[in-house]
């Protein structure tokens, strides 16, 4: 249930010189504005506080002499407001107070007057914090010294709330003009409103310096006198509002025990600003004492909301990404929150080990939208380095040769050719388990590249790698935050190689590696005519709506080599000629509609000789007579031998190859055929005596038929030919480039 705070809103003036403040200003800048220092409360607890009934009274006068201490503004203003209303108490039923001391400053003589550069006068601001008056908290705020954030902090003791702790810094240094450098975990955690004196900052004494600085400029507020007084935020970690507040989190809240040695769990969070959903993981450890010291806190803080101010990216400590809070009793004042570190979204490190505990919290996905994160905890680090491929693109950049005009199936004018493409790759790293975690004086990972087994450093630049016995120019960034490397080739030139890249840190070293493909050139389709190749696909597969759609050459995923692109499409050829062949719906027109589908967009003359190969098919003669047989349907018989070849072999092959020029002659050589012009015309039965002859010949052997030459393939031929890591997705991914041909 929602808990109502009654609070007293006291504005007192010290100086009648200076004009008061409008009511219409204090009531949106204290309570009622979108951005009002109560309705930071509301928002921040997710609705569980409220201020119903929180009364602001009139303006009093007091007198402020020369102690100019909250407790002295906080007396003055109290006894003020009941001489104001003699009758009875005001402050009766109120659980705390806020005093406006206006305007919270005045001017007075320089002590160091008569110095270089010191002017007579200076202008000094009051004390401004919470102290006790009587049973009541009250938070002073003087009006022109205070900014927003400062008075939501001190706002929040008087409701209850205290100091996070964690990074070392200089918040509890009151003095930072004398020589003594105070630095303490005081105010120490970057992502929480009650650690405002600082958020972890330092900037005393000899460093390490670090700052964060989780805060924005909001709205002003018409008729507020202090230009200075709107720097708001950030939102009261979960893990404070849960260790002062927990009704708060209710239903918003993921508790799991501490993982065992070896285990694992994985939570989705949403971020602290989010209206719905768990925005809370705790952690429990084993015999966790009643008052919680030990538990772990995990959230998810983006820069929305009240957390506007969070970076997206550094140098600041507070940054959008999964943060990590741990309770301890810290000595003389109980259980406080504890910074730990935090895994930064954008970032190449993926987890952070908490200190004084096993854990460690890493991401493991974030949704594109900022919405959820994953989060995995595990007890130990394991250290772990992954490549991710980020944008990839074959970009056409001109044409090789001369195009063709030519037309498709359905009639429609089109231009085929050899273009030569530039190919763009981006290459992420996601490391674990080598330190870092956010926290300064802690070292990130080492991150380096190598391309073609060349290193690469800088943040941009061009490098040269070896292939086949040829150098390449390829040009690369290397991202300063994430070290993302991007590389970019020249147009028309074809090659490959590996990127590895090499993660040191924490005493260890790993790498991980994947190959740049630059495909050089591509043939087939011009890419402006690939909408009407497109459109005619979608006519031809309405038409004959029982062939299966497998008639669009697979796009190269950008991890395949060369050498499997080059498989990938021979292999689809194979399954496009065999299924033209035996599929019973396709009549004489349709087999000639797809095969010229098929010929527009990849060589057919080359890919074929590359599919009869694959199944143990090769030749005597000189490539150039071959290619030219097979060219040419009308006067040879080779395009219809090797066509139905393929379909008799399809899931075998040859154990050893047999020449196509012999099986030609053998076939021809046959009594009874005649030389054969489309594949309907081949007689399987003589083309089977005719390899079985060929074979005999060439090996010196007396095989009777075919059968005893043939090795089964299990399983589909076009996936068991393809390195492991491919077999079994090549025709899922040809598949399903195809079924929707528009």
């Amino acid at each position: 249930m929602p808990r109502n705070v009654r609070l007293g809103i006291i504005r007192a003036r010290h100086d009648t010189s200076v004009p008061v403040i409008a009511d219409q200003a204090c009531i949106a800048m204290v309570m009622t504005g979108e951005y009002a220092l109560l309705r930071y409360w509301i928002n921040t607890s997710r609705g569980y506080l409220d201020f119903v009934d929180s009364p602001m009274f009139p303006w009093i006068d007091i007198t402020v002499g020369a102690d100019t201490s909250r407790g002295a503004q906080a007396v003055a203003a109290i006894n003020a407001l009941r001489a104001r209303f003699p009758g009875s108490d005001p402050l009766a039923g109120l659980e705390g107070l806020v005093v406006l001391s206006h305007p919270g400053q005045r001017t007075m003589a320089n002590p160091q007057a008569g110095q270089p550069g010191q002017p007579a006068t200076i202008t000094a601001g009051f004390d401004g914090g919470t102290t006790k008056v009587g049973a009541l908290e009250v938070a002073v705020l003087p009006t022109m010294p205070s900014d927003h954030t400062f008075m939501c902090h001190e706002i929040g003791h008087v409701l209850g709330f205290d100091h996070s702790f964690g990074l070392d810094n200089n918040g509890t240094d009151w003095d930072p003009t004398d020589a003594n450098i105070i630095v303490s975990p005081e105010y120490g955690s970057p992502y929480d409103l009650m650690s405002s004196a600082s958020f972890g900052s330092r900037w005393l004494g000899t460093g390490p310096f670090y700052s964060a600085s989780p805060t924005f400029i909001g709205p002003a507020v018409s008729g507020w006198p202090s230009a200075g007084a709107f720097s708001m935020g950030p939102h009261l970690s979960r893990a404070n509002l849960h260790r002062f507040a927990p009704e708060a989190l209710a239903g918003r809240l993921v508790e799991r025990p501490f993982p065992p040695p070896g285990g694992a769990l994985r939570v989705r969070l949403v971020p602290a600003s989010a209206v719905g959903g768990h925005s809370l993981l705790i952690l429990h450890p084993p015999n966790e004492p009643a008052n919680g010291v030990g538990r772990v806190y995990v959230e998810y803080r983006t820069s929305t909301g009240w957390d506007t101010g969070i970076d997206i990216l550094g140098p600041s400590q507070s940054r959008e990404g999964v943060v990590v809070h741990s309770l301890v009793d810290q000595p003389g004042v109980g259980p406080r929150v504890w910074y730990r570190g935090s895994v930064p979204a954008i970032s190449a490190d993926s987890d952070v080990a908490v200190a004084m505990t096993p854990l460690v919290v890493g991401i493991e996905a974030i949704d594109q939208d900022r919405k959820w994160v994953e989060v995995s905890v595990t007890t130990g680090a394991a250290r772990r380095v992954e490549l991710t491929r980020g944008n990839h693109s074959d970009d056409v950049v001109g044409v090789v040769g001369e195009l063709q005009s030519t037309t498709t199936p359905c009639g429609d004018p089109i231009r085929k050719g050899t273009f030569a493409t530039q190919t763009f790759s981006q290459f992420g790293v996601r490391t674990a388990g080598f330190g870092g975690g956010g926290a300064p004086g802690v070292p990130g990972p080492t991150i380096t590249w190598t391309v073609g087994g060349v290193p690469v450093s800088g943040n941009n630049g061009s490098v040269d790698v070896p292939f086949d016995g040829v150098t390449f120019a390829v040009q690369f960034s290397i991202d300063p935050v994430v070290f993302e490397l991007a590389l970019t080739s020249r147009g028309g030139e074809r090659f490959e190689v590996p990127v590895v890249v090499t993660v040191a840190g924490d005493g260890t070293t790993a790498t991980a590696s994947t190959t740049f493909t630059a495909q050089g050139w591509i043939d087939g389709v011009h890419p402006d005519d690939a909408a009407t190749l497109s459109r005619c696909l979608r006519r031809v597969f309405d038409r004959y709506h029982n062939v299966p759609p497998v008639f669009r050459k697979p796009t190269p995923e950008p991890q395949w080599s060369l050498k499997v692109r080059d498989e990938v499409q021979r292999l689809w050829y194979g399954q496009v000629v065999r299924v033209i062949n035996q599929t019973p719906a396709l009549d004489i027109a349709g087999q000639t509609m797809m095969r010229q589908l098929v010929g527009l967009q990849v060589p057919p003359t080359r890919t074929l000789l590359e599919a009869l190969a694959a199944v143990g098919i090769d030749f005597s003669v000189a490539e150039a007579d071959i290619t030219q047989w097979l060219g040419n349907p009308e006067f040879t018989p080779y395009p219809a031998l090797a066509e139905a070849l393929l379909t008799r072999l399809s899931g075998t092959r040859l154990r050893q190859p047999v020449f196509l020029d012999v099986i030609a002659f053998n076939y021809e050589q046959s009594p009874g055929v005649t030389s054969p012009r489309s594949v309907e015309q081949v007689r399987v039965g003589v083309l089977e005596a005719a390899v079985v002859a060929g074979w005999n010949t060439r090996y010196g052997e007396q095989a009777a038929n075919l059968a005893e030459l043939l090795v089964t393939l299990p399983g589909d031929d076009a996936a068991t030919q393809l390195p492991a890591a491919l077999q079994g997705e090549v025709w899922r991914m040809g598949r399903s480039r195809t079924t929707d041909p528009a």
